[in-house]
């Protein structure tokens, strides 16, 4: 560009300084974009750090917490297990108290419901001292001569004793020490027990051997 009335010197000074200066905006434009890229960059990895650092840390918060409540888990399962094997153990200390129970109470309520029939079948019977001696007999199949010991008072109501076993001779002895309803039969070197005591007292040493008081 030619200013007239200048000298070309002029002139072209003063063409150097407008380029001078078109130079100097554009590195200062220049300079101030790469600034704002510098400050974005930054920025970008700022974020980027900071989304790392957030994730990591909420990573090892969840496996904190994952942990804690696996924990809880293991323990609410020990303590419903340890109630389960203590609810159990008292079921069978109970079953095994209930089966000693009804080992000793059985045996001895039958013994009693026992006692209480043969009792009441005794006081039934037209004439007890009769059965007596044909229960005592009928342990014996033989015909040998037996001599018979009974209560005084089944003696005297008797009557004819031949007809309880035709053909064999019977001698009746008195014995205040055999109860009533009870005979104790002697035939050779045999005695017969038939008194209902006696024949209890067997019953209850059979129906107590079965029973826990027997040590099985």
């Amino acid at each position: 560009m030619t200013i007239f009335g200048q000298s070309d010197a002029q002139n072209k000074r003063l063409l150097e300084l407008r380029r001078l200066n078109h130079a100097v905006a554009v590195t200062t434009a220049y300079q101030r974009r790469g600034s704002q890229v510098d400050l974005e960059a930054e920025h970008s990895e700022a974020v980027r750090e900071g989304y790392e650092d957030g994730y990591a840390d909420g990573l090892a918060k969840a496996a904190i917490e994952s942990a804690a409540l696996r924990d809880a888990e293991s323990r609410r399962v020990e303590v419903a297990f340890a109630a389960l094997s203590k609810a159990l153990a008292e079921v069978h200390e109970i079953g095994t108290r209930l089966r000693t129970e009804v080992q000793t109470t059985v045996p001895k309520l039958a013994f009693s419901l026992l006692e209480e029939l043969l009792g009441r079948e005794a006081g039934l019977a037209a004439n007890p001292g009769r059965d007596a001696i044909a229960r005592a007999l009928a342990l014996d199949g033989g015909n040998q001569p037996a001599i018979v010991r009974m209560n005084p008072a089944d003696v005297e109501t008797l009557g004819d004793v031949s007809e309880i076993s035709p053909g064999r001779e019977l001698c009746l002895v008195a014995d205040p020490s055999i109860k009533c309803g009870g005979a104790l039969v002697e035939v050779g070197r045999s005695t017969l027990d038939a008194q209902l005591d006696s024949a209890l007292e067997r019953v209850r040493q059979v129906l107590l051997a079965s029973g826990p008081e027997s040590g099985q």
